[in-house]
């Protein structure tokens, strides 16, 4: 039977969707990249870190810090730890009298660069910056909210450094190609198509338009008196026109008005 620390007897279970949900977590715990710790010492006033297993594994000890920062140079790895250290908290170490940075914030710090996945030094050196970002901004912060009344400029460099550590993730996004955004532009065009279809003889399709033919019913029976019947004389008219132009050419008074106008333009 466990006790808390405030000694009010056995600590609750935890609930089944809490461990249900402590089962997923520790699926992506074990498929996070690691950082191997490290072991800092003191001597004659100076600091120094090694691995801090036995002697069989250095060489993947090693081989894991490098890749932390994308390199292969042993000059180059131990300047970015000393880079790193120097952002770190101090402890006094009496017996060596040296000051020694603080283990875990170190390791935190090469933990960070290796979350970039550095290919090169160039990269690495980007990923280092971030860390200094963070801790300065993070100080910062503390500081400016210590205070019942936070500084409004201690506040507004904490903003900006905030911003500084976003426009750092998107440059290392897109060193990697993984932040250019492309953007289509869809535009649509309408076009409106206006066809007047003039039908005569009384079609209705364009209704009561102005400048269309008045729209009027066709019968059968007319469509039939205006065709053209056949005629007995082929060469000549489709009907028979009488020869004789007299009498039954044209009723009278047409005849006479003609044969008037006749006369007038002779």
């Amino acid at each position: 039977m466990s006790e808390d620390k405030t000694g009010r007897g056995e600590k609750p279970e935890m609930a089944q969707v809490l461990k249900e949900l402590g089962e997923q977590a520790i699926g992506r715990h074990n498929r996070r990249l690691a950082t191997p710790g490290l072991e800092i010492t003191t001597e004659n006033g100076k600091w120094w870190f090694g691995c801090p297993y036995r002697s069989e594994d250095e060489d993947h000890w090693v081989a894991l810090l490098f890749d932390a920062f994308g390199t292969r140079s042993q000059a180059t790895f131990r300047t970015f730890m000393v880079q790193l250290a120097s952002l770190c908290s101090t402890a006094w170490d009496k017996g060596s009298e040296a000051w020694y940075p603080d283990e875990d914030e170190l390791v935190a710090a090469v933990q960070i660069v290796r979350s970039a996945k550095p290919r090169n030094e160039a990269e690495a050196c980007l990923a280092a910056q971030m860390v200094a970002v963070h801790v300065m901004q993070m100080k910062l912060a503390a500081f400016a909210v210590r205070n019942d009344y936070p500084d409004p400029r201690s506040c507004a460099i904490a903003a900006k450094l905030a911003r500084t550590y976003a426009t750092q993730l998107e440059t290392m996004a897109k060193l990697k190609g993984r932040g250019s955004r492309q953007r289509i532009t869809v535009r649509k065009y309408s076009q409106h198509e206006h066809k007047h279809i003039h039908l005569h003889q009384g079609a209705n399709e364009n209704g009561n338009q102005p400048h269309g033919p008045s729209a009027r019913s066709v019968t059968v029976d007319e469509l039939k008196s205006r065709t053209s019947l056949p005629s007995p004389d082929a060469t000549r008219n489709s009907l028979p026109v009488s020869r004789n132009a007299g009498s039954n050419a044209l009723p009278g008074a047409r005849r006479s008005t003609a044969i008037r106008c006749s006369r007038g333009q002779a």
